[in-house]
Order: structure tokens, then C-alpha cells, then sequence
């Protein structure tokens, strides 16, 4: 008899399960065709997949990522019920199994966040057509625009200068071997290593803790670099303004793992000086360098030269040369120029930047066009050997 009830109370334990299980497996599906499809992720800053078209075509398309299945079960992930809730759920569940990286993050010490690229990941086939495309780029424009006048700056992220705080045992991309190459292999006195300023101030607050860029504070060391390099006064940083915008911004190395931790502070330093900017050739201008309604925002980062645009164009107002030249500067770039350009702006009468992603404009047309007298290509050093528009320095 003891064992008959003992049985029947399994049956009615399994029963339970079994009736939870469905539940939610039911629910969640339900809720899920009755969920509004979502455009964005404010958390993850970034745009979500939406249900794809059907075709046969589609459903039998060669290329794995444009394959219908691939794209509605991404579609599927984005917009699963309670997304963010489920991704800080899996970070707390691989954090207590005594993981060290989740979803290509690291954590580090201090309560840094920072970009996992392991080594056995890297398309070398990608780096070595982005290599020799910039030798060959520079190369190129020395020659019309006279040596001194065209640079390559690649910066090392918080995975190369905060080694000491990522967790043992990793086997991060070798950042330093190829700011070594660059450094050997570019003419001579092309290539403007930040490095040594930024391993001086790796005790400092140089990289945010939530989101893969460097603070304003990091891309003054890298103005610094800069102005040694190219022969340019080097201004001290009490000579800028320096104002707090927020102290509550999460980056996006924190969407990716959703987990509570300190936000970052957004500092900006103004030269003083008067700017006015126009993005993407809009004919729309504003003054001045920052744009503070984007601290309202999800992305403070924004706060500088408003984010990503295919070009922005900064004329810096009664700017008083007296050389009798005009001096414009070509910046070629990633977002970590965004902290970088106010730095050096009150050097030049104009400064153009674009970036590849956005801009199709060739360099030749733009350097005829906008009368371009010294040029610069800037990027972080992952996103440098990564990056498949760099083609369009050829062009």
C-alpha cells in the first residue's frame, strides 16, 4: 500500500510539471502573437529583425543568411516575450556555473566590461586585405599631399591597454603585433601609435565600463599621440572646458549582458571655440560640436558629433589663420574618432569626417571636392582588421 501511494503521489508530481511546462511553452506562444512587434531594442541599442517575406526563393536561397528559416528564426529571437528579462536570466545562471565571458563579453576587474575577440575568431584573410589597402592608401596620398600631411591612427580598445583585469587564461587577439607591423610597415612617420600615452593612463577612467568606446578622457591621451606625431602644440587638458552630461549611461556591453552594475559618466571637454556642423550634406547645420539633447537617450555616446553619420562636415567659425592657407582635414573613421575629433578641431578651418559604412563618396571626389590639405584614417584597432568597407580606400 505504502508504495502504491508513493507512486500515485509521483504521477500527480509529474502531472504538475508536466502542466507547468505546457503552460508555459503555451503562453509564452500565445503572448507572443498577441506582443506588438517591436522596431528597436532600447536595452540592446540596436534594431530588432522583423518577420521576413516569404518566398520559395527565400526558403531555398544559397547564401545561409539570407535563407528564410535563418531569417525567421532570428526574427523569432528578437522578439521572444520578456527578451531582456531572459537575457539577464542567462547571465546570472552562466555567471553562477563560474563563466568569465558571456555573449563575446568579458568580465573584468574593477566592474569593467570589455570586448571579447579571441584570437582563433579573426578572418586573417580580412586583415591582411585592410593592412595592405591603408599601406597602399597612404602611400598613395603622401604623394599628392606631401609627407606630414597624411596619417593612420589605430587604437588599441580596453582588451589590449586593461590586460591586467581580464579574467586568466584568455586568448585575446594580439593587438600590440599589429600596431608593431603598422608601425614598421607604413611610411615613415604615417603611423601615430596612441599606445604609450594610454598603457601611461591605464589606471585611469580612459575606457567606459559598460560600453566598448573610450571616455573623453582616454581620446585625449589619443589627441596627445596625435599632436607629438604631426608637430602640433599639445594642449593641456585644463585649457578645455569640462562639464558632466550624465552619470547614468549604460553602454552597449551592458545590453549584451543585462545585468544590474555602476552606469558610466559622459564627460565633455569644449575648447571654447565655435563650430557649426552639418551632417550626411543635409544642408542642415548646427552649432557647435556636442548635441546635448542625446542625453536624454538610451546612447549618451551620441552626445558627440550626434553619432554615426556617413559625414559630418565641421567648420569651426572665424577660425583667424594667418599662414594664408586653409587647412582642411579628412578624417576617415570609426565612433572612437567621435570623443577624438574635439580635441584637434580648433586646428584646422574644416574638418570632414566619413565613415565607410554609411558613405559610398569616393575618397578621390571628396578630396577634390571639400579641398582637402591633410588626412587621417582613425579606427579602433578590432574593428580595423575586421572592417569589410575599407575597400573603399582604393577607390
Amino acid at each position: 500500500m505504502e508504495g502504491q501511494g508513493q507512486n500515485s503521489e509521483n504521477k500527480i508530481a509529474n502531472r504538475i510539471i508536466t502542466a507547468v511546462f505546457l503552460l508555459l511553452v503555451f503562453g509564452l506562444t500565445i503572448a507572443g502573437l498577441f506582443s506588438p512587434v517591436r522596431a528597436r531594442s532600447e536595452s540592446e541599442n540596436r534594431n530588432l529583425a522583423q518577420k521576413p517575406a516569404f518566398s520559395w526563393e527565400a526558403l531555398f536561397a544559397k547564401e545561409e543568411e539570407k535563407r528564410y528559416t535563418v531569417l525567421y528564426e532570428e526574427y523569432l529571437s528578437d522578439q521572444f516575450v520578456g527578451r531582456d528579462a531572459w537575457i539577464g536570466l542567462k547571465t546570472r545562471t552562466e555567471r553562477l556555473l563560474g563563466k568569465t565571458d558571456i555573449n563575446g563579453v568579458y568580465f573584468a576587474e574593477d566592474g569593467y566590461l570589455v570586448t571579447k575577440t579571441e584570437a582563433s575568431a579573426v578572418d586573417h584573410v580580412q586583415e591582411e586585405k585592410n593592412i595592405t589597402r591603408l599601406i597602399d592608401f597612404v602611400e598613395k596620398y603622401q604623394e599628392s599631399l606631401g609627407k606630414g600631411h597624411v596619417h593612420a591612427m589605430i587604437v588599441p580598445t580596453a582588451a589590449h591597454i586593461l590586460v591586467d583585469k581580464l579574467p586568466p587564461f584568455t586568448s585575446e587577439y594580439d593587438q600590440g603585433a599589429l600596431l608593431d607591423r603598422l608601425g614598421k610597415e607604413l611610411p615613415q612617420g604615417s603611423f601615430i601609435d596612441a599606445g604609450e600615452e594610454l598603457f601611461a593612463h591605464a589606471d585611469e577612467y580612459i575606457y567606459y565600463r559598460t560600453d566598448h568606446h573610450q571616455t573623453a578622457l582616454g581620446a585625449y591621451y589619443d589627441y596627445r599621440a596625435w599632436a607629438k606625431a604631426t608637430g602640433h602644440t599639445v594642449r593641456e587638458l585644463s585649457e578645455y572646458g569640462m562639464s558632466i552630461g550624465s552619470e547614468e549611461f549604460y553602454g552597449t556591453l551592458y545590453s549584451k549582458i543585462n545585468l544590474p552594475m555602476r552606469p558610466d559618466t559622459v564627460t565633455i571637454y569644449d575648447d571654447g571655440k565655435s563650430y557649426r556642423v552639418e551632417y550626411d550634406m543635409s544642408g542642415k547645420k548646427q552649432n557647435g560640436l556636442f548635441v546635448s539633447e542625446r542625453l536624454a537617450e538610451k546612447d549618451k555616446y551620441m552626445v558627440y558629433l550626434d553619432g554615426n553619420h556617413a559625414m559630418a562636415d565641421i567648420v569651426q567659425q572665424e577660425s583667424g589663420k594667418q599662414d594664408g592657407g586653409k587647412r582642411t582635414l579628412l578624417v576617415i573613421k570609426d565612433s572612437y574618432a567621435h570623443t577624438f575629433v574635439p580635441f584637434l578641431a580648433q586646428d584646422y578651418d574644416r574638418v570632414i569626417m566619413v565613415d565607410f559604412r554609411y558613405s559610398k563618396m569616393p575618397v578621390s571626389m571628396m578630396m577634390e571636392q571639400f579641398g582637402v590639405t591633410d588626412l587621417l584614417v582613425m579606427y579602433n584597432a578590432t574593428n580595423f582588421i575586421s572592417d569589410e568597407n575599407l575597400y573603399q580606400l582604393e577607390r
